[in-house]
């Protein structure tokens, strides 16, 4: 019983229960069938673990290689790379016309409001023009007075000239009439004169010179002497009344001329007066002197002192915006730019720099800066414009942008992220190639690289061992060390 594998031997008498005590315990005895199947698995058991040995050796030991994630890989194409300076503005028109008057009268009322499209000529608001129309009427009474009273005086200076005129063309004036009598009466008399001397010369002669006749003709010279100075200044007479005649005339042309020069300022007084309070009258229907978009209007009832509209013109749009010291050297007029606007999302537009300012928005100074040196801020700002080109759909006036302004591009070129470059013990640049093997893997290469245009993301290939379509590895300063090794790329999203 010993011997039987079988058998168990029992616990000492001691250690059992006084009801097991009477009977030995047995194991149950396995089949021959059971021995069997177990040898058989236990071979093939082996079999398979020597099969999985076999096949890593004849791998080269590839299911040991390590994995490259896709974050840290990716295929060279070509794409544009190019330096920018990132900025923040608004979208503004182009011009901005603020619509004033001259009249303080108070907004009669406002027919548009911000946000409205308007055309040129379309009527904005009106201004109270009811004290203007008044003074109006009190104006053109006053002033049609003025005209009539200085017409009465020139039809009367007329008159006076016509008629003074009249007189001297036609003989009638009275003052060369008497001038003219005067004469006749001195040539009568001094006719007489000469006849009376005449005969009284030859009285004396017969009478062979009689004294009393003598003496009578000494009278009868003085007396022709006196009717020959009468002549003279009879005719001397005619002379001075012409003469006076003529001057008449001349002062009532002046007079005539005076009237007539009053006539014409009293007219040109009046109608320029009405004129310009019916101008300020038909001013107080404001239009729009531009086709644009409403961006401001006063309120009605308020004194017209200052903007009634302000409305801009969006045919053409802008954004200004303010450029730091250190970037400004770097951004000149005709730089390309791209933006994308609060109000569109991720949608982006274009741009051109037009205007870039030379001084700093301020500049202050300290009390103790006597010579005018900049103090203040430590990093002023420069303002830059920018004019909108291209798509403009959905841009708002007055919308927040991010904009960029590319100040240098190498288009449709190699490039690669910033940290996929690095410097070769030789000096010189290299990245890290997986190259795909037969067997499905890839093994690590260097490669040299020359490099142009760089910014703070990726840089431009201009030359070396790299082609479109190469697997390189990013950061390339991390797997330098793992040259010629085996590995496999993960699957996701790469660079």
């Amino acid at each position: 019983m010993q011997n039987d594998p079988s058998f168990e031997p029992a616990a000492p008498a001691h250690h059992r229960p006084a009801s097991q005590r009477s009977r030995p315990v047995r194991r149950k005895k396995m089949s021959t069938l059971t021995k069997t199947l177990m040898w058989v698995g236990s071979g093939l058991l082996a079999l398979i673990l020597i099969g999985v040995l076999l096949t890593s050796l004849l791998r080269g030991g590839e299911e040991s290689a390590s994995e490259v994630p896709a974050t840290d890989y990716l295929i060279l194409t070509s794409s544009d790379v190019s330096n920018r300076v990132r900025v923040e503005g608004y979208v503004s028109p182009g011009t901005v016309e603020s619509v004033t008057t001259h009249l303080t009268s108070p907004i009669s009322s406002v027919t548009v409001e911000p946000g409205d499209r308007v055309e040129l000529g379309q009527t904005l608001a009106t201004i109270d023009a009811s004290a203007l129309q008044g003074e109006l009427d009190s104006q053109r009474t006053t002033l049609d007075g003025q005209v009539t009273s200085a017409q009465s005086a020139l039809t009367a200076a007329q008159g006076a000239y016509d008629n003074y005129s009249a007189g001297i063309n036609n003989g009638t004036n009275p003052d060369i009439l008497a001038a003219q009598g005067a004469q006749r009466t001195a040539n009568e008399q001094l006719t007489v004169a000469n006849d009376d001397l005449s005969a009284l010369r030859e009285a004396l002669a017969t009478s062979g010179n009689d004294p009393a006749l003598a003496t009578e003709v000494r009278a009868a010279e003085s007396a022709q002497r006196i009717a020959a100075g009468a002549k003279a200044d009879a005719d001397t007479g005619i002379t001075t009344a012409r003469s006076a005649a003529d001057t008449q005339l001349a002062t009532l042309a002046t007079e005539l001329e005076t009237a007539r020069s009053a006539l014409t300022t009293a007219q040109t007084t009046r109608d320029q007066a009405l004129q310009k309070l019916q101008d300020d009258i038909n001013s107080a229907t404001i239009s729009s002197p531009i086709n644009g978009v409403v961006m401001n209007v006063a309120k009605p009832g308020a004194p017209a002192t200052g903007p009634v509209v302000t409305i801009g013109d969006d045919s053409k749009l802008t954004i200004t915006t303010k450029v730091r010291e250190a970037d400004i050297a770097s951004i000149k007029e005709g730089n390309k730019v791209t933006f994308t606007s609060g109000s569109t999302g991720s949608k982006e537009y274009t741009g051109t720099v037009t205007s870039v300012a030379s001084i700093a928005d301020s500049v202050q100074q300290s009390d103790s800066e006597a010579a005018g040196a900049p103090a203040g801020s430590s990093d002023p700002t420069f303002t830059v414009e920018i004019e909108v080109t291209g798509d403009r759909e959905g841009l708002q006036l007055g919308s927040s942008v991010k904009a960029q302004i590319i100040t240098a591009e190498e288009a449709s070129t190699l490039s690669l992220p910033l940290d996929a470059v690095y410097t070769t013990d030789a000096d010189t640049k290299a990245v890290v190639v997986a190259v795909p093997t037969d067997s499905g893997g890839y093994t690590l290469e260097e490669r040299s690289v020359e490099t142009g245009l760089a910014n703070d993301v990726d840089v431009a290939v201009t030359g070396g061992d790299v082609a479109e379509g190469d697997m390189v590895l990013t950061p390339g300063e991390k797997y330098r060390s793992q040259l010629g090794q085996n590995v496999t790329l993960g699957s996701g999203m790469s660079w």
